[in-house]
């Protein structure tokens, strides 16, 4: 019985072996049969792509794979080629067609449209924008400022909210790689909720160490004037800074560098301040300025506090200077270009009875000089810069108690990251000393960036004002305004 017995038993293990070993070979079979169609499929793509790359060489000839021509330093950058589904009206075969993708999207500092080879499509665009959303509320301590001429102006209390800069910025080149361009919009709710065009100008490249560049742009007086205005230390720029530097003008720049970590810009324009004056505002005399700096212990960045957390210090050294003759064809008959230059106390130069009671001035000479620093280290910096103005040679329609005057005031920023990358406090302390009186800024403040990134950041900073000569509704700074100005600001870029 038992021999029976074992004998079935062995039977059905073989039964059962037997099934499971033909059940494994079924499902070998089946994988092998997917895998073949992966390998046909792959077949068929790689056959296709061999086509686009030899179309992609017919048009634009053979490219080095090492990625050392002149239209492709990078392989991912070489020309693109794309399949055009249907034929041609006048070709109705099935033969492909191709067409090549000059230009590709991407994002570098901004939205660019960018050619694969520059050399063959001359043109790139370069899309930047940045807005400041802003709160300020000022709480006077005087009612009214009486100017040198005798009148009497009132000093108001504000609290409001505003945009203060919304800007646009298209940038690249046309016509041939080295011709750039620069367009430059702002629109904010202190101009109208007008859009304003700042800068525009061509430039021609002639190599990478000099540009010259024609129209409109900034006059180049003043280290934190040409600082773009979203790497202040506090909300805006200091009260001194604004008193003195030029504005903008239409007239040809020359920019370039000198030796590692050298910079300069010199210019020819029509003004000091001629930003949005026709020419029937403006004299015949041309203005003339020159700016540069140095970074002996390296490139020092475009950032005032030391956001990088620099392990080595960095100096940057600098000066500028300006000169810009006024004269009117009418003595006491003042052109626009002359209204920004203001008396220590506030009153503007070309007012009658400024300096004379009865007399206006409409011809003058300005000599600007700035002197400027920064050191940054480790999350701590401090910026400073002195400014001199002697206005000189003054003409009116009568008899003057002095020919010239002499304007002087600085200012000095420091600061330090509590949290790297996230949070830095910051003090500022500046003045304006003339012979018709003194203007004193004191300020505190703080930046968060709540992001692992410069291009976000929320401000917040309390100024205290002595007597202010200064009327800018940008950096909500008005003339006469002694109080306290409290200013709390949302930016960001891209």
């Amino acid at each position: 019985m038992r021999p029976i017995l074992a004998f079935v038993v062995a039977a059905l293990v073989g039964v059962i072996l037997g099934s499971v070993s033909q059940g494994e070979d079924a499902s070998h079979a089946a994988d092998l049969n997917r895998l073949q169609d992966r390998l046909d499929a792959q077949a068929v793509e790689l056959e296709e792509l061999r086509g686009l790359l030899e179309a992609r060489d017919s048009i634009y000839g053979p490219v080095d794979r090492k990625g050392e021509g002149n239209c492709g330093p990078r392989l991912w950058r070489l020309p693109v080629v794309a399949e055009e589904c249907r034929p041609t009206c006048e070709d109705k075969s099935d033969v492909p067609k191709f067409h090549a993708v000059d230009y590709y999207p991407d994002y570098d500092g901004g939205i660019v449209i960018a050619p694969f080879c520059p050399e063959r499509n001359p043109f790139e665009l370069r899309v930047n924008g940045w807005t400041q959303l802003r709160h300020h509320g000022f709480a006077r301590d005087v009612n009214s400022w009486t100017d040198n001429a005798g009148v009497t102006r009132a000093v108001r209390s504000r609290n409001a909210f505003d945009i203060e800069r919304a800007r646009l910025v298209l940038s690249g080149f046309a016509v041939d790689p080295r011709l750039k361009y620069f367009v430059h919009l702002d629109g904010d709710t202190d101009g109208g909720h007008a859009v304003d065009f700042f800068d525009y100008w061509w430039g021609w490249e002639f190599n990478d160490r000099f540009q010259l560049q024609m129209g409109k742009r900034k006059v180049p007086g003043s280290r934190q004037w040409l600082l773009t205005a979203r790497r202040t230390r506090f909300v805006d720029r200091p009260m001194a800074n604004d008193f003195f530097r030029p504005d903008r003008t239409v007239g040809l720049f020359g920019v370039g560098r000198i030796g590692e970590n050298g910079h300069y810009e010199v210019m020819v324009g029509n003004g000091y301040n001629t930003a949005n004056i026709p020419n029937s505002g403006t004299d015949k005399r041309l203005t003339f300025a020159i700016d540069n700096y140095f970074d002996p212990l390296g490139d020092y960045g475009s950032h005032i506090v030391d956001y990088e957390g620099t392990c080595d210090p960095l100096v940057r050294l600098g000066h500028s200077f300006v000169f810009s003759p006024n004269a009117a064809d009418v003595p006491g008959t003042p052109l626009s270009e002359t209204d920004f230059i203001r008396l220590t106390d506030g009153t503007p130069l070309t007012d009658p009875g400024a300096l004379a009671p009865g007399i206006t001035f409409s011809d003058f000479n300005v000599f600007f000089y700035g002197l400027d620093a920064a050191v940054k280290w480790r999350g701590w910096s401090i910026n400073s810069e002195v400014f001199l103005r002697w206005i000189e040679e003054l003409r009116g329609d009568g008899s003057l108690p002095f020919n010239d005057l002499f304007q002087r005031g600085s200012y000095v920023e420091a600061g330090r990251f509590l949290i790297p990358r996230r949070l830095d406090t910051n003090f500022r302390y500046s003045h304006v000393n003339g012979l018709f009186g003194d203007a004193s800024e004191f300020a505190v403040g703080f930046n968060w960036y709540p992001l692992d990134t410069y291009k976000m950041k929320f401000s917040w900073d309390v100024t205290w004002l002595d007597g202010s000569p200064l009327n800018n509704n940008t950096s909500d700074i008005l003339v006469g305004d002694q109080g306290t100005l409290f200013r709390t600001q949302f930016q960001a870029e891209f």
